[in-house]
């Protein structure tokens, strides 16, 4: 996309940016404000998520402040809600710290009291649980479990397979 092409589509979400204002932000002489985040993104087609922490998706170490330092995946798991950092604490968070976590930052996936509905449906879930856990330890990355359960959701439960671009 043109620099004018891209100051036409944030024109168009009603955030104007004049090329020159573009240029501006990618050499980082100009800050961007929430409001300018989300008007690039919508211009883009991606998410600020994509904007703020870039394609990568695997062990490289990013730097989320001057003293917070996690993964690439590790960032994108926070940022997605599905992950807690938590700066300056050793070990794993408690349950109720994640669960808390993940209900308050995936409002859209939450149903209720997440606590009450894990505790609900445990019996349920203690396969799907054992499962996951043999799919990771064949290797399954928690990307692609996760991504699976979203399209088990939507598509039933098989998963695409057979063709070479992954559609039946």
């Amino acid at each position: 996309m043109s620099l004018r092409d891209l100051s036409a589509a944030l024109d168009d979400a009603g955030r104007p940016i004049l090329p020159s204002g573009i240029i501006k932000i990618e050499n980082g002489t100009r800050r961007v404000d929430a409001d300018d985040l989300a008007a690039l993104a919508l211009a883009l087609g991606v998410t600020p998520n994509r904007l703020m922490l870039g394609a990568e998706h695997d062990s490289e170490p990013v730097r989320l402040t001057p003293q917070v330092e996690t993964t690439a995946n590790g960032a994108w798991r926070w940022a997605c809600g599905e992950h807690v950092i938590r700066p300056s604490a050793h070990g794993a968070p408690a349950l109720r710290d994640v669960v808390a976590f993940m209900a308050e930052n995936r409002p859209h996936a939450a149903t209720g009291d997440l606590g009450a509905q894990l505790i609900k449906h445990r019996d349920a879930l203690q396969p799907v649980v054992k499962a996951a856990r043999a799919a990771l330890a064949a290797g399954v990355p928690v990307g692609v479990l996760l991504h699976a359960m979203l399209i088990a959701d939507t598509m039933g439960d098989e998963l695409p397979g057979g063709g070479t671009d992954g559609q039946d």
